[in-house]
């Protein structure tokens, strides 16, 4: 080949003459954007600079024109940002407009026809026909699809044993005018292995206050020397442990049994026992939200401080709704309600009587509710912080105890604890596991 014919090939081929309208093109574009920075950007910077013409800033006695080299970065830096902001964002957007396509495929001999077209030029088959059929049979389904509708969750799937345990306590002891001593504790630990989980949770509480006692025992009116004491009382003495297991039936549903013990003797509780049974249902679960439902039985057994050797056996329907939720990574929410309904008739001390008699109580008139609230956030690592809110409602609560040291009731009166609990508690928590 010619010398003549070698430089005809290269001249003509389609990168060079690409090259050679970019080269055009750019250098035309290059003065709009040096026109762009040095008559609009750079005398706004200048106005905005104290100094005025920094650009002619220079180091002596060297004789160092900092400012212009400076000024040749700035220039540079906003000329890259302009061609970013065209080239890349301004023209990805034209192109992606322009790419929209013309045509399309024929379903039986894979040949492109236009996009409008009902039938193949190719195997003359009917695409229009075809659509039609798409749109009265497949639409109609995918519409179905969009409608929002109730759907269950599943139980977790473990593929190996996930143990989770963590404690949590406090402890305040004073002396002096304010003299108190207030310690609580809580523990939980679970083990999950395929369709059985085990969970096991205990907690105790415990103040005690001295506590000064002014008393007028000579009737004159006033406090005299001896008139002033300290009573020594307990404010706070319960303790609870609970275990239950839970067996995953199918995905979302599964068999709960459990066992409880407790007391809380301010309360007039010097012990309750007692086991549930039922069917737990997973309603609803996302990565972020997971809602429960439970219908089951309870068994409990209340021992009372007063009478002495009192008590009384409820047998209870157990209706359950508890909800979890992921705010963020670090941080959860949760809030549960659990209703207690008497079954059986309750021959014991009833508190809408306060004369200290033995009453009958009917059947769904012995509610218990327990409502819990809480938001648990990682600090670091294993420490989290909780904040949590109970309350616990018995509409026929135990017959209060007299203070240790106090005079007895008087004959034909006899007053009950509060119906309403509340416990407020905010706590670090240490995950061992």
């Amino acid at each position: 080949m010619s010398l003549a014919q070698d430089f005809k090939a290269f001249a003509l081929k389609g990168n060079v003459l690409d090259l050679a309208v970019a080269v055009v093109i750019g250098g035309a574009f290059g003065k709009i954007v040096s026109a762009l920075v040095a008559d609009l950007i750079m005398p706004i910077m200048g106005a905005l600079t104290p100094s005025g013409d920094w650009r002619t800033f220079t180091v002596t006695p060297l004789k160092l024109n900092v400012g212009h080299l400076i000024g040749e970065i700035v220039d540079f830096t906003i000329i890259a940002f302009v061609l970013f902001l065209v080239v890349v964002k301004l023209m990805g957007v034209l192109r992606k407009k322009e790419a929209t396509p013309t045509t399309k495929t024929c379903p039986e001999c894979l040949e492109a026809i236009p996009l409008q077209a009902r039938r193949c030029r190719a195997c003359t088959a009917v695409v229009g026909a075809a659509v039609l059929l798409w749109a009265l049979l497949a639409a109609p389904a995918a519409y179905a699809q969009k409608e929002a509708k109730f759907e269950f969750g599943k139980a977790e799937e473990v593929k190996q044993v996930e143990w989770k345990a963590q404690a949590k306590t406090g402890l305040i002891v004073t002396s002096g005018n304010s003299r108190t001593t207030t310690f609580t504790l809580g523990l939980s630990a679970s083990r999950k292995e395929a369709g059985n989980k085990f969970a096991l949770d205990a907690g105790a509480a415990y103040a005690r206050s001295s506590i000064l006692v002014f008393q007028d025992t000579n009737g004159n009116g006033a406090i005299d020397r001896g008139e002033l004491r300290r009573q020594d009382q307990t404010t706070a003495n319960s303790w609870f442990t609970k275990a239950r297991y839970d067996r995953f039936l199918s995905e979302h549903n599964s068999a709960y049994l459990s066992a409880l013990a407790s007391a809380d003797q301010p309360a007039g509780k010097d012990f309750v026992g007692g086991g549930q049974i039922g069917y737990s249902r997973q309603l609803f679960k996302t990565d972020q939200h997971e809602l429960v439902a439970e219908l089951g039985y309870d068994l409990s057994y209340e021992s009372y401080l007063t009478p002495v050797d009192s008590s009384v056996t409820i047998h209870s329907a157990r209706i359950f709704v508890g909800h979890t939720s992921k705010l963020t990574d670090a941080t959860s929410a949760f809030a549960n309600v659990e209703a207690l309904l008497n079954l059986n008739s309750e021959s014991t001390l009833n508190a809408d009587d306060d004369t200290g008699m033995t009453k009958t109580v009917d059947p769904l008139s012995d509610t218990r509710v327990n409502i819990k609230a809480g938001l648990t956030t990682t600090l670091w690592k294993n420490i989290s912080f909780s904040f949590g809110f109970t309350l616990k409602y018995d509409h026929n609560p135990a017959p209060l105890p007299a203070p240790k040291g106090a005079p007895a009731y008087a004959a034909g009166f006899q007053p009950f604890a509060d119906t309403v609990d509340t416990i407020t508690e905010a706590a670090l928590i240490v995950n061992f596991l």
